[in-house]
């Protein structure tokens, strides 16, 4: 493969956690809904299936994960028959064309997903895959500032973003595509996030299911990430934003 992207290597390297806050931050934030064996859950860009086992064999959810990478399914699968876990559906999707009718969902977990995506579109079918008064918990790559026309271009040659809004801009995208009660229930820089770094975090982040014969420009793109995190530690952050569908 001659292009690989960011989104290729987390597949390859089989990274379980990849958001600011990790492992930890996910139970943290799912600890706080009310959730029951009757909750019909999305996870939107499930990656290697960590949330979505936990929330079927801690809280016995009816969930629902889905990915657009083929690599990153498979692994999930993989997890899935490791740890005994039958009761997840796995489907491949695109987030910005979701395969389930309106009203499908009590909540909607998307984590470091839809700042990837065309976000008008996808928070729009975030709000319509949620019954009136489900719940979209949306962990994304927030600007701390509004981003130059350089700083956009550099970080979209590492990530492919098409645009990081800031905090504000979140807010009025979630509004548009018909969200409501908006709150910030966790967030910083990414200064902030690395210096609150705790050793079970670090411990966390180590869930990893590598393939065989991992590229070298994979070790590149992860260098490249590295790099940028270093650089804009202090204009990119992270927001965890909780919004009720109208």
């Amino acid at each position: 493969m001659s292009e690989w992207t960011y989104h290729d290597a987390l597949a390859q390297f089989g990274i379980g956690s990849a958001h600011p806050g990790g492992y930890g931050l996910t139970k943290e934030l799912l600890a706080k809904e009310a959730l029951t064996a009757k909750t019909r859950v999305l996870d939107c860009g499930c990656g290697t299936g960590r949330t979505a086992a936990l929330l079927a064999k801690r809280y016995r959810c009816k969930v629902t994960a889905l990915d657009r990478h083929p690599l990153m399914l498979e692994k999930a699968k993989r997890r899935m028959a490791k740890e005994k876990v039958r009761s997840v559906r796995l489907l491949q999707g695109d987030i910005e064309n979701l395969p389930f009718a309106d009203n499908s969902f009590d909540l909607l977990l998307a984590e470091s997903v839809t700042v990837f995506t065309d976000l008008g579109t996808a928070l729009r079918e975030y709000a319509r895959v949620l019954r009136p008064g489900g719940v979209l918990i949306d962990l994304d790559m927030t600007a701390e500032r509004p981003l130059s026309a350089r700083e956009l271009e550099e970080l979209s040659l590492v990530y492919g973003t098409r645009h990081v809004p800031t905090e504000e801009e979140w807010r009025g995208r979630l509004e548009q595509a018909g969200f409501d009660l908006i709150e910030v229930v966790k967030g910083g820089s990414v200064a902030s996030a690395l210096a609150a770094l705790t050793e079970q975090q670090a411990a966390d982040a180590q869930d990893i299911d590598p393939s065989e014969g991992i590229d070298t420009q994979l070790y590149e793109i992860f260098a490249a990430h590295e790099r940028v995190t270093r650089q804009y530690r202090h204009r990119l952050g992270f927001r965890v934003f909780r919004a009720v569908v109208k």
